[in-house]
Formats: C-alpha cells, sequence, structure tokens
C-alpha cells in the first residue's frame, strides 16, 4: 500500500485566508485535493493518500456524500466523493468498475472512511484508481462528513462570491477604460495588473503594440518574439511552449482582426484570468474602433481629394482650394509639393494583414505630418503607397517642411518595419493647384527608383534618379531587357559556357572609366592577365572597347542587368 503522510496545516497553502486577497484578483481559484487534506476537519480522520498522489492538485468544485456505487451519471465534473464504502460491490470488479465510472465522470477524487466495511482499502479499488489518475484518499478515524462538506462548501461558495465581486471589480475597471480616453497602453497596463501577469498587444502582423507587467524595460519579456508569437497559433486561445503559458484572445470588430491580447501567466492560470484577458480585448477593440472610425473617415476624405488632383477630377482650382480649406489645410496662394511614401516587405502576408499594415502607416504618417508642425493631407493611394500634399506659405519654409516631415516619416516607421523599406519620392514645388498632378508624378517616379540609388537618403527627387534610377524605372519594359540580351547576351552565354567572369572584367573596366590599370588593380589581378581578357571581351562582344560609345552602350547595359537582377 502507498501511503503519503499530509502535512500539517502550517505546511498547506493557505484556502480562503486574507492571503489569497493580496495575491490579486487572478488568484481566486476552487481549493484543490492537497488543501482540502489540510483542512482541520478532514486531519481529524487521519488521512493517508492511497492512490494518484501525482494528481492532488485538482481543483474540487463541490463534494458529495454518497455509500451507493452507481452515482456517476449524476456527477457534472470537478466533484470530490466522500464514502464509508458500506454499499460497495463485494468483488475485485465492481470496485475497479466503479472507479472506472467516477473517472469517466470527472470526479476530482474519493475520500473513503475505514472502519464500517473496510479496514484497508482493497487492492483492487487502489490499483484502479492509480490507473485512472484518481485520487485515493483513506480516513482512517471516524469524522462527521457534515463538517467536512460544510468547510469545503464554505470555502467554494466564499471563492464564487469573491469570485463575482472581482469580476464587477474587472468590468467596472474596462467600463472606466472605455469611457474615458485611454490609449491602449493603458488599457494593457491594467489587464497586466488585474491579471497579476504579463500582458502584450500585438498587431496582425506580429508587432508588438503595446506591453506591461514584464521584467524593466521589456527587453526580456519581447525577446525573440515575432519568432514565439509564430509559435503560438491564433486559433488556440492557450499554448504552452518552452515553459511559457500564452492566454490569447484576438482583437477586432466587425468582422476584422487588428491583432490579439495575450497574457503570460504563471501555472495554474485561472478563470479570472480569462475574463480579465477577454474584457481587455473588448475594450480594446471599442478604443480601436471609435479611434479608427475617426481616422478611417479622415483618411478617405484625404485620399479622395489627393486622388481627384493626381487624376484631375475638380471643375476648378476654387473647388480644391474649398475642399482642402474644409480639411484644414490652406491651398490658396501658398507654396505646394506633393511627396509619395513607399513602403515593401519581402515576408509575404495575407490580405487582412496587408491591409491593416496600410492602416497602421497611414496612421503613423498622419501623426509624422503632426509631429513636424506641417499643414498636409495623407491618403493611402493603394497597400504600400500613399500620397502627401504639404502647404507652406513660402518656398524656404517648405523645403523646411518637407526635410522635417521625411525624418518624422522614418523616425515613425522604423517602429513599424526594418530600416531601408520605407522610402519618400518629393515632386517639385508648384504655386498652382493643375501644377499639383506633375508634382504627384514626379514624387511617385523618385519614391519607385529610390530603392536603386546608392546610399540612404532622407528623401528622393527626380533630379537624384540620374541612370541607375531611370533604368530601374524601366527595368520591367521588354525592349530594355531586348537591348541587355543584345549588348551582353553573347558575354553571358560566354561566362557560362566556360565557367569564366568576364562579365566581372567588363564591370570592373566600365566603372572605372575606362582606365585599365585602375581597373586591374580594382579587379586584384595582373595588368597583362586582365589585358588578355579584355581583348577576349572584344572578341565575343565583336566591339571595341576604345570606343566611348561601346563603352557608354555597355555601360548601360550593365546598369540595366544589375537593376533587373536585384
Amino acid at each position: 500500500m502507498k501511503v503519503m503522510k499530509v502535512a500539517s496545516p502550517q505546511q498547506q497553502p493557505a484556502v480562503g485566508t486574507a492571503a489569497e486577497e493580496t495575491a490579486g484578483p487572478a488568484s481566486l481559484r476552487l481549493p484543490t485535493v492537497a488543501e482540502i487534506l489540510a483542512l482541520p476537519e478532514v486531519r481529524r480522520g487521519r488521512p493517508t493518500i492511497e492512490a494518484s498522489r501525482h494528481a492532488l492538485d485538482r481543483p474540487v468544485r463541490w463534494v458529495h456524500v454518497s455509500e451507493v456505487t452507481d452515482i456517476s451519471y449524476l456527477l457534472q465534473g470537478g466533484e470530490l466523493i466522500l464514502s464509508t464504502g458500506v454499499a460497495f460491490p463485494r468483488d475485485d470488479a465492481g470496485l475497479a468498475r466503479y472507479i472506472t465510472d467516477l473517472a469517466a465522470a470527472q470526479a476530482t477524487g474519493v475520500f473513503i472512511e475505514l472502519g464500517r466495511r473496510f479496514s484497508a482499502l482493497p487492492r483492487a479499488l487502489v490499483q484502479s484508481a492509480e490507473a485512472h489518475g484518481l485520487p485515493l484518499v483513506a480516513l482512517h478515524t471516524e469524522v462527521p462528513f457534515v463538517a467536512i462538506t460544510e468547510a469545503i462548501h464554505s470555502i467554494i461558495v466564499n471563492t464564487r462570491i469573491r469570485q463575482l465581486q472581482l469580476d464587477e471589480v474587472v468590468h467596472r475597471a474596462f467600463r472606466s477604460l472605455a469611457a474615458e480616453a485611454s490609449t491602449p497602453q493603458d488599457i494593457v497596463d491594467e489587464v497586466a495588473r488585474l491579471a497579476g501577469c504579463p500582458a502584450v498587444f500585438e498587431n496582425v502582423a506580429r508587432h508588438v503594440l503595446a506591453f506591461a507587467g514584464g521584467p524593466a524595460g521589456g527587453a526580456e519579456l519581447l525577446d525573440h518574439w515575432e519568432q514565439r508569437s509564430r509559435q503560438a497559433t491564433w486559433t488556440e486561445p492557450a499554448t504552452f511552449m518552452n515553459g511559457e503559458q500564452w492566454l490569447t484572445t484576438p482583437v477586432g470588430a466587425r468582422g476584422q482582426v487588428w491583432g490579439r491580447l495575450i497574457l503570460i501567466p504563471a501555472l495554474p492560470t485561472s478563470p479570472l484570468q480569462r475574463t480579465i484577458l477577454e474584457q481587455g480585448a473588448t475594450t480594446l477593440a471599442l478604443h480601436l474602433l471609435i479611434e479608427r472610425d475617426q481616422r478611417l473617415l479622415e483618411h478617405q476624405t484625404h485620399r479622395t481629394l489627393i486622388a481627384d488632383i493626381i487624376d484631375r477630377r475638380y471643375s476648378s482650382p476654387e473647388e480644391i482650394h474649398a475642399r482642402a480649406e474644409s480639411l484644414g489645410v490652406i491651398t490658396r496662394r501658398r507654396n505646394l509639393v506633393a511627396m509619395i511614401v513607399r513602403s515593401e516587405r519581402d515576408t509575404p502576408v495575407t490580405d487582412i494583414a496587408r491591409h491593416a499594415i496600410a492602416r497602421e502607416e497611414v496612421t503613423a504618417i498622419s501623426a509624422a505630418v503632426a509631429d513636424a508642425a506641417a499643414a498636409g493631407l495623407v491618403g493611402p493611394l493603394d497597400p504600400g503607397r500613399l500620397g502627401i500634399l504639404i502647404s507652406a506659405t513660402t518656398d524656404s519654409r517648405l523645403q523646411l517642411v518637407v526635410a522635417a516631415v521625411a525624418r518624422a516619416i522614418h523616425d515613425r516607421s522604423r517602429k513599424l518595419a526594418p530600416p531601408g523599406t520605407t522610402v519618400i519620392g518629393v515632386g517639385s514645388p508648384v504655386t498652382t493647384i493643375d501644377d499639383l498632378r506633375h508634382s504627384f508624378a514626379e514624387a511617385d517616379e523618385a519614391a519607385g527608383a529610390a530603392r536603386s540609388l546608392p546610399g540612404e537618403r532622407l528623401f528622393v527627387t527626380t533630379a537624384d534618379i540620374r541612370l541607375r534610377g531611370l533604368v530601374h524605372l524601366l527595368r520591367d519594359d521588354p525592349r530594355l531587357q531586348a537591348y541587355i540580351d543584345r549588348e551582353l547576351g553573347p558575354l553571358f552565354a560566354y561566362d557560362e559556357r566556360h565557367r569564366t567572369d568576364l562579365l566581372g572584367v567588363l564591370t570592373a573596366y566600365l566603372e572605372a572609366g575606362g582606365n585599365k590599370s585602375a581597373a586591374a588593380a580594382a579587379a586584384h589581378t595582373t595588368r597583362a592577365t586582365f589585358y588578355h581578357h579584355l581583348s577576349r571581351i572584344e572578341q565575343v562582344l565583336k566591339c571595341d572597347l576604345e570606343s566611348p560609345e561601346s563603352r557608354y552602350s555597355l555601360y548601360v547595359a550593365l546598369v540595366a542587368h544589375q537593376a533587373s537582377t536585384t
């Protein structure tokens, strides 16, 4: 017989005491079998654990006193059974079946008082309880079952009452946050405080928008966040991974999901933590819905106005002046300039994620325009491309504002995406509405070519494009591809056939401006070898590399080839 002595009440965790109240709302839970064993009313029976000592952490939802064995169909799960065993089956098979039925009904445990029927619990009973993981306890001294049930039910009822009281505290807290102008960070702070564990709000792209309750600075909490987040799927409300338990719920409304709220609690978790999580997600959704509706209407209005300017869908410039002024931007007798912001990501995303990211980007760029104290309109033209119209009183003021807006956009964008994924194109300054269309076209062209230009730039204008930018803009034109094949095709074929790198030799030569000695040094080869390679290139391409026109033509083809392969 397996026997484990039960610790004294001083050694057991307190049940239903003030210590539980100070541990935070999320700590309230039903008593476990182990905690019930520590109650004075139970200890008077000198309990010993006969089977499944590993399952003593099971919560007890209610207590039943029963002497009959066909009680399982009356149970709802979580019940602790008290019995003297007087009506138990006489045969081993019947005793084993009794335990099997209780385990199937998800009973929490069985306490059997010795003396009336058994002097020791039958082996069949013990073995079946151990096999089914059902705690089996023997009470060696007679004890009034009514005292045990009264003590346990008192704890359970008090816990339920405190649970209801704390539910009301949670609901009241979130109602207050919803009524006030609370930020997502305020809401996440309250979720972490009430739940007593770290809380994180991430968007559908797995970018952390707000977090609280973690170590100072949050570095440990957010370490390798995207990788960890991908392990916790959106379809599972709870995930256990690498020693962490994640409770998650989506944040969204009107059929759209904007992100999810995550709790990372210590084990075991409590039902109240799930309530707090759901209430926090609802409050976040309400906040974002109100804010989104306000911003969405503003952004749609800005977008329509910018699109009408680009497509010249207006009756007169006065119409645009009036519409812009109604949005708080004066365009009459002002210096105006168009900006295009492009964001490109290498990793593919779903359509839902793409639109969610686009909403975040337009919000961030609107905030960047406000950061720069600029007067302007911001509207999403399509996913990954936004249009901006900036207005200033003087040309010099306009130049300062454009630089300030560009810096603010890069600062804001770095919080949403890796560096280098956002580029800005700026058109020519104009003073009339009709000329704005041309400014937007230039800005779009400059933004399209920005990635092909060397170095990091605050923004790009058409003056910065030059050859590489022009070729980049034309890189998908089949005529350009045909030109590359005509100029360099034989060299590609020769290198592939002979496993040489004459293309690299030609690149070094052309980038050195036709200076053979400098090119040989850059290629880390002797001049004699380099000259021999150049002679072979002339034979393959049937051209004269001493001819400036040949070098220019080949250089354009080389730049075009580089643009088409990057």
